[in-house]
Protein backbone atom coordinates (compact mmCIF):
# COMPACT_ATOMS: atom_id res chain seq x y z
CA UNK A 1 0.00 0.00 0.00
CA UNK A 2 1.44 3.26 -0.76
CA UNK A 3 1.67 5.86 1.78
CA UNK A 4 2.35 9.33 1.47
CA UNK A 5 4.26 9.98 5.25
CA UNK A 6 4.22 13.79 6.30
CA UNK A 7 4.61 14.02 10.33
CA UNK A 8 3.93 17.45 11.48
CA UNK A 9 2.84 19.26 14.48
CA UNK A 10 -1.03 20.38 15.16
CA UNK A 11 -1.48 23.87 14.86
CA UNK A 12 -4.31 25.80 16.19
CA UNK A 13 -3.98 29.63 15.00
CA UNK A 14 -5.23 31.84 18.04
CA UNK A 15 -8.41 33.99 17.18
CA UNK A 16 -8.19 35.65 20.82
CA UNK A 17 -8.52 39.64 20.86
CA UNK A 18 -6.63 41.36 23.64
CA UNK A 19 -8.26 41.10 27.35
CA UNK A 20 -8.31 42.89 30.13
CA UNK A 21 -5.58 42.08 33.03
CA UNK A 22 -8.53 41.51 35.74
CA UNK A 23 -10.96 39.39 33.22
CA UNK A 24 -11.84 36.31 34.93
CA UNK A 25 -9.92 32.74 34.91
CA UNK A 26 -13.22 31.27 33.77
CA UNK A 27 -13.63 33.31 31.19
CA UNK A 28 -10.35 32.78 29.32
CA UNK A 29 -11.17 29.18 29.78
CA UNK A 30 -14.05 29.11 28.32
CA UNK A 31 -12.66 30.99 25.47
CA UNK A 32 -9.89 28.70 25.00
CA UNK A 33 -12.28 25.74 25.13
CA UNK A 34 -14.85 26.78 22.84
CA UNK A 35 -11.44 27.40 20.40
CA UNK A 36 -10.45 24.72 20.44
CA UNK A 37 -13.59 23.02 20.08
CA UNK A 38 -13.70 24.99 16.80
CA UNK A 39 -10.35 23.93 15.89
CA UNK A 40 -11.52 20.24 16.03
CA UNK A 41 -14.70 20.30 14.74
CA UNK A 42 -12.94 21.99 11.52
CA UNK A 43 -11.10 18.20 10.92
CA UNK A 44 -13.96 16.24 12.54
CA UNK A 45 -15.95 13.56 10.41
CA UNK A 46 -19.53 14.89 9.72
CA UNK A 47 -22.37 12.67 9.66
CA UNK A 48 -22.39 12.18 5.67
CA UNK A 49 -18.80 11.23 5.95
CA UNK A 50 -19.69 8.73 8.75
CA UNK A 51 -22.73 7.36 6.42
CA UNK A 52 -20.04 6.78 3.32
CA UNK A 53 -17.42 4.69 5.47
CA UNK A 54 -20.30 2.34 7.09
CA UNK A 55 -22.04 2.32 3.49
CA UNK A 56 -18.36 1.70 1.64
CA UNK A 57 -17.16 -1.15 4.55
CA UNK A 58 -20.66 -3.03 4.23
CA UNK A 59 -20.02 -3.32 0.44
CA UNK A 60 -16.87 -5.19 1.00
CA UNK A 61 -18.38 -6.86 3.83
CA UNK A 62 -21.20 -7.85 1.79
CA UNK A 63 -19.06 -9.84 -1.18
CA UNK A 64 -17.66 -12.59 0.52
CA UNK A 65 -20.51 -15.40 1.16
CA UNK A 66 -20.40 -15.61 5.14
CA UNK A 67 -22.36 -17.56 7.46
CA UNK A 68 -21.58 -14.45 10.43
CA UNK A 69 -21.16 -11.73 9.09
CA UNK A 70 -22.40 -8.28 11.55
CA UNK A 71 -23.74 -5.35 10.08
CA UNK A 72 -21.83 -2.15 10.93
CA UNK A 73 -22.64 1.00 12.85
CA UNK A 74 -20.91 4.14 13.41
CA UNK A 75 -20.16 4.68 17.31
CA UNK A 76 -19.61 7.77 18.95
CA UNK A 77 -17.66 6.71 21.64
CA UNK A 78 -15.15 5.04 19.32
CA UNK A 79 -15.19 8.19 16.92
CA UNK A 80 -13.53 10.02 19.85
CA UNK A 81 -10.52 8.32 20.47
CA UNK A 82 -9.64 7.87 16.33
CA UNK A 83 -10.40 11.66 16.14
CA UNK A 84 -8.08 12.05 19.54
CA UNK A 85 -5.03 10.26 17.56
CA UNK A 86 -5.74 12.40 14.39
CA UNK A 87 -5.40 15.25 16.07
CA UNK A 88 -1.80 14.56 17.25
CA UNK A 89 -0.69 14.30 13.30
CA UNK A 90 1.32 11.41 14.12
CA UNK A 91 0.99 8.45 11.53
CA UNK A 92 1.73 5.82 14.23
CA UNK A 93 -0.48 3.24 15.73
CA UNK A 94 -1.85 4.61 19.34
CA UNK A 95 -1.86 1.52 22.42
CA UNK A 96 -4.40 -0.31 23.20
CA UNK A 97 -5.27 2.00 26.21
CA UNK A 98 -5.65 5.00 24.62
CA UNK A 99 -8.47 3.11 22.25
CA UNK A 100 -10.48 1.80 24.90
CA UNK A 101 -13.92 3.08 25.05
CA UNK A 102 -15.53 3.44 28.61
CA UNK A 103 -18.88 1.98 27.63
CA UNK A 104 -17.24 -0.90 25.91
CA UNK A 105 -15.78 -2.65 28.99
CA UNK A 106 -13.62 -5.49 27.86
CA UNK A 107 -14.45 -4.93 24.24
CA UNK A 108 -10.63 -4.82 22.13
CA UNK A 109 -10.81 -1.66 19.67
CA UNK A 110 -8.64 -2.69 16.56
CA UNK A 111 -7.05 0.31 14.00
CA UNK A 112 -6.77 1.05 10.44
CA UNK A 113 -4.91 4.06 9.34
CA UNK A 114 -3.99 5.44 6.39
CA UNK A 115 -2.08 9.23 4.59
CA UNK A 116 -1.77 11.48 1.96
CA UNK A 117 -5.08 10.41 0.39
CA UNK A 118 -7.71 13.07 -1.14
CA UNK A 119 -10.77 11.27 0.40
CA UNK A 120 -12.45 8.55 2.60
CA UNK A 121 -13.38 6.92 -0.36
CA UNK A 122 -9.77 6.55 -1.73
CA UNK A 123 -8.45 5.49 1.93
CA UNK A 124 -11.32 2.87 2.58
CA UNK A 125 -10.57 1.68 -0.97
CA UNK A 126 -6.51 1.30 -0.52
CA UNK A 127 -7.10 -0.71 2.69
CA UNK A 128 -9.71 -2.77 0.90
CA UNK A 129 -7.14 -3.18 -1.76
CA UNK A 130 -5.31 -5.75 0.55
CA UNK A 131 -7.18 -8.50 -0.68
CA UNK A 132 -4.94 -9.39 -3.99
CA UNK A 133 -2.83 -10.79 -1.48
CA UNK A 134 -5.16 -12.70 0.62
CA UNK A 135 -6.70 -16.35 0.35
CA UNK A 136 -9.26 -17.31 2.89
CA UNK A 137 -7.42 -19.93 5.41
CA UNK A 138 -4.03 -19.13 4.66
CA UNK A 139 -3.91 -15.27 5.61
CA UNK A 140 -1.17 -13.66 3.23
CA UNK A 141 -0.47 -15.93 -0.02
CA UNK A 142 2.54 -13.66 -0.72
CA UNK A 143 3.84 -11.81 2.54
CA UNK A 144 2.25 -9.06 1.56
CA UNK A 145 0.06 -6.71 4.12
CA UNK A 146 -3.56 -7.82 4.61
CA UNK A 147 -4.00 -6.59 8.29
CA UNK A 148 -6.32 -3.60 6.86
CA UNK A 149 -8.71 -6.00 4.72
CA UNK A 150 -9.01 -8.71 7.37
CA UNK A 151 -9.82 -5.68 9.77
CA UNK A 152 -12.34 -4.06 7.80
CA UNK A 153 -13.63 -7.79 6.90
CA UNK A 154 -14.07 -9.44 10.44
CA UNK A 155 -16.74 -10.65 11.11
CA UNK A 156 -17.53 -9.68 14.95
CA UNK A 157 -16.78 -5.76 14.01
CA UNK A 158 -20.11 -4.52 14.76
CA UNK A 159 -19.01 -0.69 15.42
CA UNK A 160 -16.62 1.85 13.64
CA UNK A 161 -16.09 5.14 14.68
CA UNK A 162 -12.91 7.06 12.95
CA UNK A 163 -11.20 10.42 13.13
CA UNK A 164 -9.12 12.76 10.71
CA UNK A 165 -6.85 15.69 10.38
CA UNK A 166 -5.38 17.90 7.51
CA UNK A 167 -1.85 18.03 9.04
CA UNK A 168 -0.23 20.29 7.10
CA UNK A 169 -1.78 19.29 3.33
CA UNK A 170 -0.88 15.59 4.32
CA UNK A 171 -4.48 13.90 5.67
CA UNK A 172 -4.68 11.76 8.45
CA UNK A 173 -7.58 9.09 8.56
CA UNK A 174 -8.06 7.25 11.18
CA UNK A 175 -10.61 4.17 11.89
CA UNK A 176 -11.06 2.66 15.17
CA UNK A 177 -13.29 -0.67 14.98
CA UNK A 178 -15.08 -2.85 17.61
CA UNK A 179 -13.89 -5.97 17.79
CA UNK A 180 -10.43 -5.50 16.69
CA UNK A 181 -8.81 -8.54 15.22
CA UNK A 182 -6.08 -11.08 16.69
CA UNK A 183 -4.06 -12.81 14.87
CA UNK A 184 -5.90 -16.11 14.31
CA UNK A 185 -7.95 -13.74 12.35
CA UNK A 186 -5.65 -12.66 9.97
CA UNK A 187 -6.51 -16.33 8.33
CA UNK A 188 -10.17 -16.41 8.46
CA UNK A 189 -12.25 -13.29 9.29
CA UNK A 190 -15.39 -14.85 8.94
CA UNK A 191 -17.00 -18.06 8.41
CA UNK A 192 -17.36 -18.51 5.10
CA UNK A 193 -20.56 -20.52 4.15
CA UNK A 194 -24.27 -19.18 3.39
CA UNK A 195 -25.10 -16.23 4.31
CA UNK A 196 -26.77 -15.35 7.48
CA UNK A 197 -26.37 -19.18 8.39
CA UNK A 198 -25.54 -18.69 11.85
CA UNK A 199 -27.94 -15.93 12.40
CA UNK A 200 -31.35 -16.78 10.71
CA UNK A 201 -33.92 -15.29 12.97
CA UNK A 202 -31.68 -11.89 12.98
CA UNK A 203 -30.71 -11.25 8.85
CA UNK A 204 -30.57 -7.59 7.29
CA UNK A 205 -31.07 -7.79 3.79
CA UNK A 206 -30.12 -11.32 3.47
CA UNK A 207 -25.95 -10.48 4.24
CA UNK A 208 -25.78 -9.33 7.85
CA UNK A 209 -26.49 -10.50 11.01
CA UNK A 210 -27.69 -7.48 13.31
CA UNK A 211 -27.95 -7.76 17.27
CA UNK A 212 -29.57 -3.94 17.23
CA UNK A 213 -26.13 -2.83 18.32
CA UNK A 214 -25.31 -4.91 21.15
CA UNK A 215 -22.15 -6.19 22.72
CA UNK A 216 -20.73 -8.70 24.78
CA UNK A 217 -19.31 -6.71 28.21
CA UNK A 218 -17.15 -10.39 29.01
CA UNK A 219 -13.58 -9.72 27.35
CA UNK A 220 -13.40 -13.69 27.40
CA UNK A 221 -16.06 -14.23 25.72
CA UNK A 222 -16.97 -12.82 21.55
CA UNK A 223 -20.30 -11.74 20.46
CA UNK A 224 -22.35 -14.58 18.79
CA UNK A 225 -24.02 -13.65 15.79
CA UNK A 226 -27.22 -15.28 17.40
CA UNK A 227 -27.09 -12.45 19.50
CA UNK A 228 -25.95 -14.83 22.65
CA UNK A 229 -24.47 -13.79 25.71
CA UNK A 230 -23.92 -12.97 29.35
CA UNK A 231 -24.19 -9.30 29.36
CA UNK A 232 -24.63 -6.80 26.97
CA UNK A 233 -23.73 -2.99 26.27
CA UNK A 234 -25.30 -1.22 24.07
CA UNK A 235 -24.05 1.47 21.20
Amino acid sequence: MKIFRCIMAIFFASTFQAVDVMATFSLAQTELGNLLKKAIDLDSVNKTEQDQIVRLHESYRAQVKSTNMMKLRYHGGIALKAQALANTCVFEHDTEDDRAVAELPGVYIGQNLCEGHSSWRDCINDWASEKLNFQYGVGSKNGDEIGHYTQMMLWNTAAIGCGFNRCGGSPLYVCNYAYGQLADDLKAPWKSGKQCADCPRNCINKLFCDCGGKFCSNEYQLMSPSCVCKDWWTI
